[in-house]
């Protein structure tokens, strides 16, 4: 009992630890083509691009506030001027917001549709082996057509 003593560990359980170790985040990479890679990382550009959009709304309509409510200090013109300037700014936002969404919902139809593809493709496989299987075991297909 002096503190030199060795922890056990059965085999088994460093197998089992083994095993339960999933594949790394390159699996997820492992079939993607160019054009999937290029779609990801625009994708995760697109995503950041409209969470943004909400802080960037709320800054834009300060400002915009902040031009009517010193509308009294200043001249129609200058009014005028920061009043369009937001507005451009508001019309830039709405279209760097439209560009974000399409091209995360563009990435986010495709994946979809592949995978259902894939399962499609998956069950259609095995209904035919089933069937070619249920065909050569079944009675019928060992006697002779007439």
């Amino acid at each position: 009992m002096d503190g030199d003593q060795e922890t056990s560990v059965a085999p088994s359980s460093l197998v089992t630890a083994k095993k339960k170790k999933k594949g790394s985040i390159r699996s997820i990479f492992m079939h993607v083509d160019t054009v999937d890679l290029f779609l990801m990382v625009l994708g995760v550009f697109a995503s950041l691009g409209h969470s943004f959009t909400t802080p960037l709304v709320l800054l834009i309509s300060s400002r915009l506030m902040n031009s009517i409510g010193s509308s009294s200090t200043v001249g129609p013109t200058s009014f005028t001027h920061s009043i369009n300037k937001n507005a451009v700014n508001m019309l830039y936002l709405a279209a760097g917001s439209f560009f974000a969404c399409f091209l995360r919902e563009r990435q986010a139809a495709r994946m979809r549709a592949r995978y259902l593809k894939a399962l499609l493709k998956q069950v259609l496989l095995t209904l035919i082996f089933t069937s070619q299987a249920r065909r050569r075991s079944s009675p019928a297909s060992t006697t002779t057509p007439l």
